[in-house]
């Protein structure tokens, strides 16, 4: 038989391209199947039946950054036994919540409010059918019915509570393994959750993207469905521990504990309320009064949302970001700020970023030098130019609130974030490809249905649009009306934001996967599953 000369081409390239695949022999354990399959697991989290006071829960877990879960007491609040889908259509069926799909870093689903926006009448009527999740701040007319737990109603707790979330699906959710930048108390009302935690000391064994917004917070490369082992050989090193919770548990996650998360149920719901990272704890007041279980909504929360405006969630701690911009102006050399200096911390941060990463561009020095600009004006109203360093010592935090919504919102937090997700080259494509050129006509039912097709936009946003072609209101538009609106158009789609450097290396990192990717034949188990049939004792729960 004739030898095609290209063969040896063939074996070269493919030997090129695959050097490092081994055979399945010689494969790790767990590579290509679902994390923590590399190894067995260390044991449950410990479990507390009591409640602890708040100088033992300082000492035994949040000054050693020691997870714990306490079993049971989240059946006090008054949402574990009111919050079904009637209660809370009926009385929180307008407010406002933002949308992820079940699977982290997945596409946005569009509610009634745009994309990731939606309400929670409309949620409620969709979410068992559809791949919807709510993962979003708690909006401040429920906080009324969710308790913060006694041992973090006294001393430097009681006046660090940062924020609230709520959690709420169909089931079937999955992180992605993942850090978050402030201490949580994360308690399930319906449902069962299965936690992955891995201690930040075995962090160093973890690939981890680099995020813009600094240190404490981000997530992991990893698939977490795929554990590629071949392309990551040392997280074969990492121990874990695990946390299988039901309804009416809560669970103690101190900042910067790596975790994975998946959900089981038909409904699954939980809130959690975020404290900052203490460095030390001033138990007075402990001792005086006895702390009971409060309403949240008597506690005084830095970030709140009214359930209609923008939410602030992630927004930076801002007792944080208060020692962030001291650092910045002691390190100065004149004991002040000013905008220059500000704009020199900006621009160092994003080449440290660009430069790790070259796939991260160096963002428009123009949005660093707006930022800059808005940073100043709150923190130097009367316009002298510079602050001093005790100025900034004194903030109060309604100004740090400020800087922080300057320096670190989220654009999916807003009605708006549909304006920034789609590029203004893709809805000028879909506006070109629904007008129809031999009739000079763009018919609004054509172009929504284009839209949400092609770009799986809302209809909401989709009517916005048009409105800017149409404004007569005739129902359509011509020739002569896109060219009069598109430029309008493009700057609506045209964002004002850096880029997302983590985001970007996770896109990459999950593109290279696929080269690598192993369908195991093994039956794959929940960790709730393989729990059962190994020698872990549960007795304690």
């Amino acid at each position: 038989m004739e030898i095609s000369s290209s063969f040896p081409f063939l074996v070269i390239f493919c030997c090129a391209f695959l050097p490092s695949l081994k055979s399945e022999s010689e494969l790790l354990r767990g590579h290509g199947e679902e994390l923590g399959r590399h190894r067995d697991p260390e044991g449950h989290i410990p479990v507390l039946h009591d409640m602890p006071s708040p100088l033992e829960f300082w000492e035994k877990y949040a000054s050693r950054r020691k997870p714990v879960l306490f079993k049971g007491v989240a059946k006090n609040f008054p949402a574990f036994s009111l919050w079904t889908d009637e209660y809370l259509l009926e009385n929180y069926g307008e407010l406002k919540v933002k949308l992820e799909a079940k699977a982290e870093k997945d596409k946005y689903p569009v509610g009634e409010k745009g994309l990731a926006q939606d309400t929670i009448r409309n949620f409620l009527k969709t979410y068992k059918n559809q791949d919807k999740y709510i993962v979003s701040q708690l909006p401040d007319p429920m906080s009324k019915e969710v308790l913060v737990l006694p041992c973090v109603r006294c001393g430097s707790f009681k006046n660090r509570v940062l924020e609230a979330n709520l959690w709420l699906s169909s089931g079937g959710t999955k992180s992605l393994l993942h850090k978050d930048a402030d201490n949580a108390f994360n308690c399930l009302l319906n449902g069962t959750k299965d936690w992955i935690l891995i201690d930040p000391e075995h962090e160093v064994n973890v690939p981890i993207a680099e995020e813009a917004s600094g240190e404490y917070g981000g997530f992991s490369l990893i698939n977490v469905d795929h554990v590629n082992l071949q392309r990551y050989p040392d997280f074969a090193k990492v121990p874990w521990w695990y946390a299988n919770i039901t309804a009416g548990d809560c669970l103690w996650l101190p900042y910067s504990y790596l975790h994975q998360v998946r959900s089981y149920g038909t409904k699954n719901m939980a809130v959690s309320v975020l404290f900052s990272r203490l460095k030390e704890f001033d138990s007075t007041g402990c001792d005086t009064v006895e702390p009971e279980y409060t309403p949240l909504s008597q506690a005084d929360m830095v970030w709140t949302y009214d359930g209609v405006a923008s939410q602030t969630m992630g927004n930076t701690d801002p007792f944080e970001l208060n020692e962030t911009l001291v650092h910045a102006c002691e390190q100065s050399g004149n004991g002040k700020l000013d905008a220059a200096t500000y704009l020199e911390l900006l621009i160092e941060m994003r080449t440290m970023e660009s430069e790790e990463d070259e796939d991260i561009d160096f963002p428009d020095v123009d949005i660093l030098e707006e930022i800059s600009h808005q940073v100043m004006m709150i923190l130097d109203p009367t316009g002298a130019g510079s602050v001093t360093c005790d100025r900034l010592r004194q903030l109060t935090v309604a100004e740090l609130k400020a800087v922080a919504g300057v320096t670190s919102s989220d654009p999916a937090n807003t009605e708006q974030y549909e304006y920034k997700h789609f590029s203004p080259k893709d809805v000028r494509a879909v506006i070109m490809s629904a007008y129809d050129k031999d009739a000079d006509r763009l018919d609004l039912s054509a172009f929504i249905q284009k839209y949400q097709d092609s770009l799986q936009g809302s209809e909401k946003i989709a009517k916005e649009v048009f409105e800017v072609l149409d404004p007569d209101n005739k129902g359509y538009a011509n020739k002569a009306d896109l060219a009069a609106g598109m430029d309008q158009v493009m700057v609506m789609f045209t964002p004002r934001q850096m880029d997302d450097p983590a985001g970007i290396q996770w896109e990459q990192a999950q593109e290279e996967d696929e080269m690598f990717h192993i369908e195991s034949e093994t039956p794959k188990q929940t960790h709730r599953e393989n729990n059962k049939q190994t020698s872990h004792d549960h007795g304690e729960l």
